[in-house]
């Protein structure tokens, strides 16, 4: 049985870090990202859901599709949601444990609410998917001063972030300061072979003990 491709096997360790993972659209982040969700799940810790690209529902959705087992782990409380995408259409019944967001674009609104309930929890994760909308709905600069601060609390408190970018989407200049601010930098891509497309992850620095190899995300 292949062993399941995951930033928790790449690095020799994910705590205290702040993991930037950078691709094309339709690459293998959002799959490496589910899993860095359910391995943090699986150690009995608890995630935050940062989310741009998916309403709340919908997260929690594909969640329970994936494993029977995570239906588990939502209903011990594991998983706290924010929502900055629904603010237009914010549901009648609103998912347990999910705070919305009345703007796309209000970063103290999003940076208080995830300073205080990052405080609450020991043995975090949280999963930002995805920064690249943040980034049009924000000037460069605020994003950055964002990022930098949420960097030293995740550090401090010995807790973990993954940040999800579309490749290409922020301007290059941009994409190399984000490149100081994190700890651990991670690529994905798809390569058509003979056998068929296969979708690739390596991590291209880090901190820490890392694999550098291209491996097929299984």
């Amino acid at each position: 049985m292949s062993v399941r491709t995951s930033i928790d096997i790449l690095v020799d360790s994910v705590e205290s870090s702040v993991i930037l993972m950078i691709g094309e659209s339709g690459t293998a982040k959002e799959e490496i990202a589910f899993r860095f969700v359910e391995d943090g799940f699986q150690k009995g810790e608890n995630v935050i859901a940062v989310l741009f690209a998916h309403s709340a529902n919908d997260y929690l959705e594909e969640l329970k599709k994936r494993d029977a087992k995570n239906e588990t782990y939502l209903k011990k409380g594991q998983l706290n949601i924010i929502d900055a995408v629904s603010y237009r259409s914010i549901p009648e019944e609103k998912p347990p444990k999910t705070f919305f967001l009345d703007n796309a674009n209000d970063l103290l609104t999003l940076s208080v609410t995830l300073n205080e309930q990052s405080q609450k929890a020991e043995n975090l994760r949280i999963v930002f998917d995805q920064l690249a909308l943040l980034t049009l709905y924000t000037e460069p600069m605020q994003v950055l001063n964002f990022l930098q601060t949420l960097a030293a609390r995740i550090r401090d408190r010995n807790q973990a972030i993954l940040l999800l970018l579309d490749s290409g989407v922020i301007d290059e200049q941009t994409e190399k300061t984000l490149h100081t601010i994190v700890d651990v930098l991670a690529e994905s891509k798809r390569t058509d072979e003979p056998t068929g497309p296969q979708q690739l992850v390596r991590i291209k620095f880090a901190k820490n003990q890392f694999e550098p190899r291209w491996v097929q995300v299984v």
